[in-house]
């Protein structure tokens, strides 16, 4: 029985010299951006099956995603009152997204208020009392933004041995 002869071809080569010099596993993505080469996947399976790389395994990672977020729009400052005649309580936090939205020339994201009051993030639950009980705030609309979101998981590669020389 006789061995089939393995050829190596310019792909293997660049996958191999992106994952030697990156020292470190890299998915699909990274490989295509290292080697400015448009590689596929069967590709990858290929050159594994050479065994030139080698699969260490699956890692879920951010990549930009759209979505669409509500927007937000002062109404009044007035202090809500309760069916029972007694003024509503405002939190420090409901506060401070009143005076951003005071202040603002066109309505904005949980994203844009929280940025200008200096949080991370603001979730719909820091304004819904605004608009729901309280009507200090209104919804103004709809808008899409971009978010990182964790894709589904991504498998990666790592160098196991140069592309062999024939001679």
């Amino acid at each position: 029985m006789s061995k089939e002869k393995i050829t190596y071809n310019e792909k293997d080569y660049a996958i191999v010299k992106a994952l030697k010099e990156a020292g470190k596993p890299l998915c699909l993505a990274d490989i295509c951006a290292a080697t400015g080469l448009d590689i596929k996947p069967a590709t990858i399976t290929k050159t594994k099956e050479k065994g030139l790389i080698a699969n260490v395994g699956k890692l879920a990672v951010l990549r930009p995603t759209k979505r669409k977020a509500f927007t937000y729009e002062f109404v009044t400052e007035e202090v809500a009152v309760r069916e029972n005649g007694k003024p509503y309580d405002y939190t420090d936090g409901e506060k401070k997204i009143l005076a951003v939205l005071k202040d603002a020339t066109e309505p904005m994201t949980l994203a844009d208020i929280a940025a200008k009051i200096g949080v991370e993030k603001l979730t719909s639950g820091a304004i819904n009392s605004l608009v729901n009980k309280k009507g200090n705030v209104r919804v103004a609309g709809e808008t899409e933004v971009y978010v990182l979101a964790n894709s589904a998981p991504v498998s990666f590669y790592e160098f196991v041995a140069d592309v062999p020389t024939e001679g």
